[in-house]
């Protein structure tokens, strides 16, 4: 798979978003940013899938049993009044719920394109449309929210095990491990 190259300046611009949204809530940029507070400071609206799919094939299909994989996190969209909204999985782990939701968050503040096509809230499963640069941008912004440059420097700082910054956080430790490469942190010693 071919690496895909952001432009100059992206990773620099969502380093400093990333502090200038937990500035703008009050927060210190070591600190902990919680998805679903900084949807509520964004004034985003966010949905769970299950408030819109309730039948035994959906919910089997969210929650990856009776033979299903799960294999669906979350997507942005826009209803029929033209507002992006972000529905989610909450059968899927609290780390994974903060990581999909701000992967979401991160389309918003990067404004990206979605498709002309017109959703009348039947969600199908399996619904793709990626656009590779959209969503290494999307990936690299929302890591950067979930895990700020500072908390990883403060959590070196104490020595902290990948599996510390994981708990601390509410991050995965894949999610911790992408961050710290990404970064540089790992090779800082």
């Amino acid at each position: 798979m071919a690496t895909i190259k952001l432009r100059r300046g992206f990773k620099a611009e969502a380093e400093r978003l990333s502090i200038k949204l937990r500035e703008d809530m009050g927060i210190h940029p070591c600190a902990k940013l919680c998805a679903f507070k900084l949807v509520d400071h964004l004034n985003l609206k966010l949905i769970k899938a299950t408030d819109l799919l309730s039948d035994e094939k959906s919910l089997s299909l969210l929650q990856g049993i009776n033979g299903y994989k799960n294999e669906w996190s979350a997507l942005t969209m826009t209803n029929k009044e033209g507002v992006r909204i972000i529905i989610y999985n909450p059968f899927n782990t609290e780390v994974r719920q903060q990581s999909d939701v701000m992967h979401e968050i991160a389309h918003i503040l990067c404004k990206h394109d979605l498709s002309n096509d017109s959703y009348d809230f039947q969600v199908p499963f399996g619904m793709r449309e990626y656009n590779p640069i959209q969503e290494e941008e999307a990936k690299f912004l929302g890591a950067a929210l979930q895990l700020s440059t500072p908390s990883l420097l403060w959590s070196r700082k104490r020595n902290l095990t990948q599996e510390q910054i994981s708990k601390h956080y509410n991050a995965s430790i894949e999610m911790v491990r992408y961050r710290m490469s990404t970064t540089g942190i790992l090779r800082k010693r």
